[in-house]
Order: C-alpha cells, then structure tokens, then sequence
C-alpha cells in the first residue's frame, strides 16, 4: 500500500467541467443533468424510503437493491449514462450505489477515504463514483470535497482507525496539512453531477446548516477492466452500457430493457 503523496496544483479551473481532463484531474462535473420533473420524482422517491425505515439517512444502502424500482431506473438514465461513458467508454457496469442524505443541524461528516479500497469484491482502475446532488449542495450544508490528482498511480493509501464524532466511517486516510491544501469543494446545484475516481481522496464536512443536503451515489466500472468477485459481492451487477459480457453472472439493465 502506498502513502498519500501532495499532488502538483492543478492548472484548470478550481471545478473541473472537461470529461477529457478526468484522467489527470481524477473528477469532472456535470451539471443540470435531470430536470424539474426528474427531480421532483426523486425527492418523492426518496421522502417514501425515509417514511420507511428507521436508520440514519446518511446510511442507506444500496436502494437500488430495494423494493422500489425508481432508483435502478435512475441508474440508467440517458444523460447520467452519457455523463459517465465519457469517462469510461462504450461499455460499463452498474456496481453498487448508496445514499447520503446528511439532515439539517447533525448531518454527519464524511472522513478523507477512497472509493475503491474499501470494497473487497471488485477490483480496477476504472472504477468511478457519479455524485448526483439531490439538493443543492455547498460549503454550507457540507458538500463533498475531492483532492484533484491523488488518484494517480491508484495505490490504495494506508487506511486508519476514525474515531471522530457523529462520522459516517470508522476509518479515515490520513493525509497531511500539504494534501489538504488541495482540497476543492464540489458545490453543486441539485440536478447536477460529478463524478470522481475511485482511488481519489475525497470527504465532506459535517452538516450544521438548517438544509438538508442529499446526493445519490451510483458506482460504475468499465466492463472490460473491473474484477468482480459475484459469490463477495452483495448485490447483482447490471450491464447498463455496451455488451453484455460472454460470461459471468450479470444482469441486462441496458435502455429499453425491463427491470427484472
């Protein structure tokens, strides 16, 4: 494993926008991906799963594993398929996905981790998350944060014991004051999106403004370079762009298709 080392400042602007700059940056944003009607539909959907479950809202998992379909049909949305093949070509995956819905007043923080180190069934350098911002989201209401160019090499960092208050994880990297220096606050408008590689360096800052801020994470891998271990992994792969693979256990969630 290898230790964080200060990535060189980064010669664009402080948000990336250019897709063909996510190699070097480890993050692009897109914005005003979905639209008022879209984002009506997923705050309904979103007010459904709170009423029905009792864990905190920065904690639910994988929602589109769950009863209602509108959060694996998110997944396949036009311009979020678009956004992320961009990124990673003509052919990827739909890997895992998760909610942060930080609340007004204690929404919890988010400790300086990589993606792609802290899941044990897949494996690869093509691997991103799509950060898609529900509510706005800014320096406020604790938006996410990344650090442009830790990515490089993907070395999974030598991970220790978090033991802050009120933190979504028990584990942190630890990187130092000339790391962070070169943090870059990803404020987004709801609708919008970033998405970042799974080896970057990225966290947020606890909620204490009177907003909610929520996101829905969707995780993708290029299908031709991601290692999946299925008999590890704890929910079905679906193929959402491209071929499906000639072998493997995975499901055909491509456009036009239906949800099984």
């Amino acid at each position: 494993m290898s230790t964080a080392t200060a990535p060189q400042p980064s010669s664009t602007s402080p948000l990336n926008a250019d897709p063909a700059r996510f190699a070097t940056e480890g993050y692009c944003i897109t914005r005003d991906v979905l639209g008022a009607t879209d984002l009506a539909a997923t705050n309904a959907a979103l007010a459904r799963l709170m009423s029905s479950t009792t864990v905190r809202p920065e904690h639910l998992v994988e929602p589109h594993a769950g009863a209602d379909p509108f959060w694996l049909e998110l997944c396949r949305h036009p311009k979020i398929l678009a956004a992320v093949s961009k990124v990673l070509g003509d052919d990827f995956v739909l890997l895992m996905t998760h909610l942060i819905v930080k609340p007004a007043h204690d929404g919890q923080s988010v400790p300086w981790h990589q993606d792609e180190p802290t899941w044990p069934a897949v494996r690869g350098a093509d691997i991103v998350t799509v950060w898609l911002a529900i509510d706005d989201a800014d320096c406020g209401n604790g938006c996410m944060r990344v650090i442009p160019r830790t990515q490089d090499g993907h070395h999974a960092m030598p991970m220790v014991h978090n033991d802050a208050e009120n933190s979504l994880f028990d584990f942190r990297v630890e990187v130092t004051p000339e790391i962070v220096a070169h943090q870059v606050p990803v404020e987004l408008t709801a609708g919008s999106l970033s998405i970042h590689d799974g080896h970057i360096l990225h966290g947020s800052e606890g909620n204490t403004s009177a907003r909610r801020r929520a996101a829905y994470t969707m995780r993708y891998g290029r299908t031709a370079t991601t290692s999946i271990d299925t008999k590890k992994h704890w929910v079905p792969i679906y193929v959402v762009a491209g071929e499906m693979p000639a072998h493997g256990e995975f499901r055909d969630l491509r456009p036009g298709m239906p949800i099984a």
